[in-house]
């Protein structure tokens, strides 16, 4: 297990290979890190990289006619992004940006594709993979719009919290809330819900987890 990077198994895709097919992926994988609002990809780029977060979020976005942002969703350390690219490189349908200073395994899609071309079995098992991924989507996300607005709410919170238990959002609490599939309003009685069990507490115009 030691012997190749754990980043892999972060992503679905990857969690059925065998060792040793892992070992051979794990020798394309390249940290990249990225500052606090460094686009990683716009919108019509061509995704040539699988993306898996280590550290640090980020935000996947469009910009409307007028210039106003719409956040889509944020991806924190654990998700990824370009897994549809993995066969086939597709253009991206929206900026994908870092919200704060991260840290990215990346495996560079052409490389890849050299690999798999090498073993047919390695190429199977992504497909099946990739066709049960596509499958689920729709499953996944249901799965995430039942759990509990406050629970949304708290893991997020929880990422942008410094040492000393201050919470320091990268973006507006309306973004926040927008990226959780909640309306602003709802962000705000789950806020006010976790200050009312002590896990947070309101100190003038800022937040902190209670220790």
């Amino acid at each position: 297990m030691d012997q190749y990077n754990r980043c892999l198994l972060q992503v679905p895709v990857f969690q059925e290979l065998t060792e040793d097919r892992l070992i051979a992926i794990s020798d394309l994988i390249e940290p990249r890190h990225y500052h606090a609002d460094e686009s990683i990809y716009d919108e019509t780029d061509v995704i040539e990289t699988l993306g898996v977060i280590h550290r640090g979020s980020v935000k996947l976005r469009k910009i409307n006619e007028d210039g106003k942002e719409r956040i889509l969703s944020i991806l924190y350390p654990g998700d990824y992004f370009g897994e549809a690219s993995l066969l086939i490189s597709k253009e991206s349908q929206y900026d994908i940006v870092a919200l704060e200073k991260s840290a990215i395994c990346t495996i560079e899609l052409d490389a890849f594709r050299t690999i798999m071309k090498r073993d047919e079995t390695m190429m199977l098992s992504m497909m099946d993979s990739l066709i049960q991924r596509i499958a689920s989507r729709d499953d996944l996300v249901i799965a995430e719009s039942l759990v509990p607005a406050k629970d949304r709410v708290l893991k997020a919170l929880a990422h942008y919290t410094t040492p000393d238990g201050l919470v320091q959002l990268p973006l507006t609490k309306k973004d926040l809330a927008s990226s959780l599939g909640i309306t602003p309003e709802t962000m705000s009685r789950a806020i006010n819900i976790l200050v009312r069990e002590c896990i947070l507490e309101k100190k003038e115009n800022e937040l902190y987890f209670k220790t």
